[in-house]
């Protein structure tokens, strides 16, 4: 089985990703660490050659499309391009971790400077920049077959949706 974790910036994909493969006794990959490894380079840097950015993210939505039990958190971007999501659907088990606009906002002003896609934003606009990337992308995590806030996800919950 594949269990696949789609959302945006901060909404914890990497720490349930880490908690459920460790609770199921699966593998945990984070489709950017393994975009940076395959480039040899960090991901911030790949994040900007848009070019280079696709070809590896079809690269490792191709390799981990066939992993087996595996929990996979993907990058903010894989789901919405092209077909990823339906393929994801497809593939595995689809969860989408939501976070409203100020739970985000929290997380992101601890780091700010740290996460690639906020970088050379002016912090004045960041809100409203997450606030229309939220708009834009979550029609395309809401095509997940188990929607839930990451702050109010319990392991009880999200482990009797991996079970069904």
């Amino acid at each position: 089985m594949r269990i696949f974790l789609v959302g945006f910036i901060e909404t914890r994909k990497k720490f349930w990703g880490t908690k459920l493969s460790k609770e199921l006794g699966y593998s945990f990959v984070d489709t950017r660490d393994m975009m940076a490894e395959k480039a040899a380079i960090p991901y911030s840097e790949i994040l900007k050659d848009k070019v280079l950015y696709i070809k590896l993210e079809q690269e490792v939505l191709e390799e981990v499309l066939v992993l087996e039990d595996t929990v996979i958190a993907t990058s903010e971007l894989l789901p919405g391009r092209a077909d990823n999501m339906d393929r994801l659907n497809e593939a595995g088990k689809t969860v989408f971790l939501r976070a409203g606009l100020g739970c985000i906002m929290m997380r992101v002003s601890k780091h700010k400077n740290e996460i690639p896609l906020l970088r050379g934003i002016d912090p004045d606009t960041v809100p409203d920049f997450i606030s229309i990337e939220l708009k834009r992308r979550n029609p395309v995590y809401m095509k997940a077959q188990f929607v839930k806030l990451s702050r109010e996800l319990k392991m009880k919950e999200l482990l009797e949706f991996v079970r069904e």
